[in-house]
Parts: C-alpha cells; structure tokens; sequence
C-alpha cells in the first residue's frame, strides 16, 4: 500500500502533465505548456470509460466554481462547432467534445478528463485568423486522443471523485490563475515534484504532428500553427517580458516550431479565408472585454467601420453597435443593426443583436416578434432557443419558455444557465418541486453541493404527498451526500 504523501504526489506529477498550465499576459507567448515527460507508453492503461464520464463532469464543476465561464450562448455556440468541425478529422471522430470558455485576457487554453478543453477569451482575441484558433483547439484535442491524459485518469481513480476533481482542477487553475483557492499549496508541492522529473517534449510533439494533420483535414491552414506560436514568441522578446522558469528548465520551443512549419509545408497551399463568424465573435469579446473605456472604444469601431473589405467593415459595425448598446445609446444602435440585418438576412449574430438592443430598451414587444422571426430562420440554434425562452420569461409566458427550454434539455448537454432559467420557469407555473429540483441542479452543476442539496431537501418537504416523486428526490439527496461526504485525500 502506498503512503498518502506518496499517492498525493504521484497524482500532482500526472496532472501537471494534463495540459498548459501557466497564463502569460495577452501580449505574451503563450505556448509555454508544461512538456509531457516520457514515463513509458499509456496504451496499455485500461481506463473505464463511466470513470473518465464521472471524473470530467465533476472536474468541470470544480473549474465552474473557481473561475468565471462565458455565459454567452452564442460565442460558446461557436466554438463548439468549430471544435467539433477538427474533432471530427481527429482519431477519435466519434467522441464527445466540450468546449468553453474561461473570462480572462491571458493566453491559455488546456484539456481535461472526458473531452473537456478550455479556452480563454485572451487566446481568442490574440489570433489573427481562424486557423490559428483553431490550431490551438487541434493541439489540445490532440492531447486527448493520444492519451496523454491517460495517466492523471489512472492516479485519480485511487483518490474520492470530489478530492480528485477538485485536484485536477486547483493544480490546472492555481498555476494558470494564481491564487486560486487551495491551489497555490499544490503548486508548490508541484514545483517540488517537478523537478525531480526529466521532461521531454514528446507528448508535445505528438500533439501537434496530429493537430496539424488534422487541421489540414478539416480545411483549415497548417501553417497557422507554427505562425501563431512564432508570432507570439517574438512578441515576447518584443516587450522584454521576463521568461517563465519554465523556458529556462524545459526544452526551448524554437524547435517545436520548426518542426510544425515543416509538417505544415508537406500540404498544398491554399487560402483559407475566415468564417464572417469568427470576425463576429472576436469583436463581440473584444466589446465584453471592456479593455477601453466605452467612449475610446466606440470612437476606435467608427473608425475601423470605414476601412477594410465589406466583410471587415461589416463586422466593426457589429461591434459598433454592440458597444452603442452597452452606452445605452440603443437608437444609434437600432440604425447599425437593422441596416446589417436587412443586408444579411442570414447572419444569426446581427438578428440576436437587434433583438437584444430591443429588450435592453424594454421594448418587449418587438423583442418577441424579432426572435420569432430568429426561431424561424436559425431553428436548430441553442443560441436563440435560450434567449428566447429568457425573453418569454420576462414577459411573463413561462408555458411558452417552457417549450424552449425542454427543447434544450432534449438536445443538448444542460449548461449552469438551463437548470437556472428552468428553476425560475417552474417557479412561474407553479410547480415549486421541480423549481426547487432545477435549482438544486444549478448548484450542483457550479460546484456548491451543499446548497443544492439544501434545494433538495425543500422540493423534498414541498413532495410529501408524491411517494414516488419524493422517494426520487430522497435517492437523489443520499447521493449528493454521500459524494460530499466521501473521505478526501486532502
């Protein structure tokens, strides 16, 4: 039987290998990830599937409650079909994928257990084509078809599903965002760890001989991959920033660049223009971002909205009009947006932003008659699904934002965001058990046990005269407590 230190820190060496696990400011190079050591092949590693399930959905909870996700449909909509569109060329064409993206401006993106991959609203905004985001997806995707993941998986079945979880994420998350939670003590056991091991670059370089061929594959640049990362690194000369310990212990990337570069010339060239999708999500994150006052960065879109090609112009516009919105200026914004509306009846983005100009002015009315006209165009989009179940909300239709929202739950993965909007929709039919229910589902899904079962318990009092209902809601808070309760091994 091995030691508890001896376990502890065999389970930090395997999850420092999980992914990039340091942020760099924006400016900075980003791809300085913790290079996979070569401690043997990992083919012969027998993992249960149902593990790896339960270790990632428990290990996208503990990232949930440690650090801000995107909560905005459409921008998540985009990126999972375009992990999805270089998931398919992949070795794993038939695996699940979840993508999402992390609030924060630093340069990073990492893999976790059961498909989960990480994106930060930096990387997104430091690419300057649809290749390059999408070289850094293929890398990563990468990672976890060739089972560099594999090991972390193995030490974390030894541990209790909440310890592990909550392990991976604070080793991935204090080193990436310093200071988070209990992190920053298995940062340093890590550090010590660390150095005890001889790294090599071989699980780094597999990542990318796959992900360039699978950019290829998919119609995207493979050159984008070693010009994304070069650029980022004379960037880093550039500005004199100070080199991550990391660079100075590990394998310089020069190398790692070269060899991507040279993969890439073995594919024909050919130009790969940018999805007007792309253009549309980057300008709507560089607008959340609020990196500029709203006044600077208003003055800035008007003046890129009269330079470039139609597309570029178009796309200025957009965010023109989503910072006139966020100033309150919805009149200015209404004129931008219908005109592209009008242009582009096929642009998802421009009709959501009309629609949503309105309901910020409260005009509820012509909110509800433009995301009809959105349901219609675009009926297999999440994105308008749930803002238009949010709309019927607010203007008191809960029967008919219930619709929507089982609609939801019948084709996609539930988000934080469902379960809230269903446990205020049945709040509104009055159906207080399944409120409560949804909403322990909330909580559960953001990682606060304790407050989900706490909604648990009141839909269970609210059930009393449903045996079958409250014998389903009495099963589901044991499980809860049981998970909350089972030994950590921290």
């Amino acid at each position: 039987m091995r030691s508890f230190s001896t376990l502890i820190t065999s389970f930090i060496f395997c999850l420092l290998f999980v992914s990039n696990l340091l942020s760099w400011p924006a400016n900075s190079f980003a791809n300085n990830r913790i290079k996979l050591p070569d401690i043997g092949n990992t083919s012969n590693i027998i993992i249960s599937g149902e593990l790896e399930k339960k270790l990632g959905k428990a290990f996208i909870r503990s990232v949930r409650r440690s650090i801000p996700i995107n909560g905005d449909q459409e921008i998540a909509d985009y990126v999972q079909q375009l992990g999805d569109k270089i998931a398919k060329f992949s070795e794993q064409p038939n695996r699940q994928f979840n993508f999402f993206i992390v609030q924060d401006r630093r340069i990073n993106a990492f893999a976790g257990p059961d498909g989960y991959i990480g994106l930060n609203a930096g990387l997104i905004m430091s690419t300057e084509s649809e290749s390059e985001l999408a070289s850094v997806i293929a890398h990563e995707i990468g990672h976890i078809t060739q089972q560099h993941l594999q090991r972390a998986i193995e030490a974390a079945s030894q541990m209790s599903l909440p310890s592990a979880a909550a392990t991976l994420a604070a080793v991935v998350l204090g080193i990436a965002v310093p200071g988070v939670g209990p992190a920053a003590i298995l940062a340093v056991q890590a550090g010590r760890a660390q150095k005890q091991i001889n790294f090599t670059r071989s699980h780094e370089a597999e990542a990318d001989r796959v992900g360039v061929q699978n950019l290829a594959d998919a119609g995207f640049d493979p050159r984008s991959m070693p010009i994304f990362f070069g650029r980022l690194q004379k960037a880093t000369r550039y500005y004199g920033q100070k080199v991550p310990e990391i660079l100075r212990t590990h394998p310089a990337p020069v190398s790692r660049i070269s060899d991507t570069a040279a993969r890439a010339e073995k594919f024909a060239y050919k130009q790969v223009e940018d999805s007007q999708d792309f253009r549309l999500i980057r300008m709507k994150i560089r607008v959340k971002s609020k990196q500029l006052p709203s006044r600077e960065l208003i003055t800035a879109l008007r003046n890129e909205a009269q330079q470039g090609t139609e597309l570029l112009k178009n796309a200025a516009q957009y965010g023109l009009a989503l910072a006139l919105t966020a100033d309150h200026q919805h009149k200015k914004a209404r004129t931008l947006l219908v005109k592209l509306t009008q242009e582009h009846p096929q642009q998802l983005h421009y009709l959501t932003a009309q629609a949503l100009n309105e309901y910020i002015d409260e005009n509820i009315p012509r909110t509800l008659a433009l995301f009809e006209t959105a349901k219609q165009r675009f009926p297999t989009s999440r994105a308008v699904n749930l803002l238009y179940a949010q709309v019927l909300l607010h203007a008191g239709k809960p029967k008919q934002a219930l619709t929507f929202l089982n609609k939801d739950l019948l084709n996609f993965k539930p988000t934080p965001k469902v379960y809230d909007l269903l446990s205020i929709t049945y709040g509104q039919v009055k159906n207080p058990v399944r409120g409560f229910q949804y909403r322990a589902e909330y909580f559960y899904s953001i990682g606060h046990t304790k407050d989900a079962i706490i909604q648990l318990e009141q839909a269970y009092k609210a059930a009393k005269n449903n045996f079958y209902l409250s014998s389903q809601i009495e099963n589901r808070i044991n499980l809860l407590r049981a998970e909350l309760n089972a030994p950590a091994l921290l």
